[in-house]
């Protein structure tokens, strides 16, 4: 079997309590007018490839030209990284020099975790990077690596106590500072429930698909990891119907058949979906 039949089938009892979990909190929308977004982290793409998206998602630094697709009433965001820094940041020098790097992310090499409890980081982020951000044409930001300060509390609760409290006052302190502006953030489930009211937007990464570094190829996500995320959306749509969903997967830009399955599978959960290459270095339009 291949394709929806393959992949609702294989999962035919997780999915059916998560349908059934959807509609008891009222997840499920009518899809006759999808809300279409995507992210690109390259620099190349025209203005066309984002007709017909309501949102898109820039590398901050390096990005095709704002403006043509702002025109088309097309909401763009610029990507900040909240909780780590990459040797690629042109304030990494500063950074690394104010002694706030943590440790380097072994998944990710040059990219590094920063102490978000240090009041020069939050400053950094609240007066000069979301700043210089809008100043380029950008309506909001795509808050990523809040789960890194997260995680750093968890590992070490002695070590770095506070830091999941300090991520909380920082999204918060870029609601205050920038109040009009969207604010997307990926994942961060634990701190959802103090956030949600400063974001309009919160980002399910790999929800039914997951990345194999090891292998370096896309899979299907463990149903009890997807169903445990699905528990944390539901609960922060029911304190909060207003918060958007959207769910960003991966899997191979050619195989269109599982591309629309996993859509499919995602819109039944009443999210919004992007499918797209690990690296986010093309756009990849949704199959028809």
């Amino acid at each position: 079997m291949t394709g929806l039949r393959k992949l609702f089938s294989a999962s035919t009892p997780i999915l059916g309590a998560l349908l059934l979990l959807s509609a008891f909190f009222g997840f499920a929308r009518a899809n006759d007018d999808p809300f279409r977004w995507a992210v690109y982290y390259g620099s190349d793409a025209p203005s066309e490839a984002f007709a017909g998206y309501r949102m898109v998602v820039f590398d901050a630094d390096r990005h095709p030209d704002i403006e043509p697709v702002a025109a088309r009433r097309t909401q763009v965001l610029g990507y900040l990284s909240i909780g780590e820094v990459h040797r690629s940041r042109s304030f990494f020098a500063e950074v690394e020099r104010e002694r706030l790097l943590v440790y380097e992310n072994p998944t990710w090499p040059g990219a590094f975790a920063v102490d978000v409890r240090d009041a020069r980081w939050r400053k950094r982020i609240v007066e000069e990077l979301v700043p210089a951000i809008l100043a380029r044409g950008f309506q909001g930001v795509f808050l990523d690596t809040a789960d890194t300060a997260i995680d750093l509390e968890r590992r070490d609760r002695t070590k770095f106590a506070g830091a999941t409290l300090a991520t909380i006052e920082l999204v918060k302190a870029i609601r205050n500072r920038h109040p009009q502006i969207a604010i997307v953030l990926n994942r961060g489930y634990e701190i959802l429930p103090a956030v949600e009211g400063a974001i309009d937007m919160v980002l399910a990464e790999s929800l039914v698909t997951a990345w194999d570094f090891e292998n370096k190829q896309p899979r299907m996500a463990p149903a009890n990891l997807r169903a445990a995320q699905v528990a944390q959306l539901a609960d922060a749509r029911r304190r909060t119907p207003k918060l958007r969903v959207l769910a960003l997967e991966y899997w191979a830009p050619d195989d269109a058949v599982q591309i629309k399955a996993i859509y499919a599978q995602v819109r039944a959960l009443g999210f919004a979906p992007y499918v797209a290459t690990v690296a986010l270095d093309r756009v990849v339009p949704e199959p028809r």
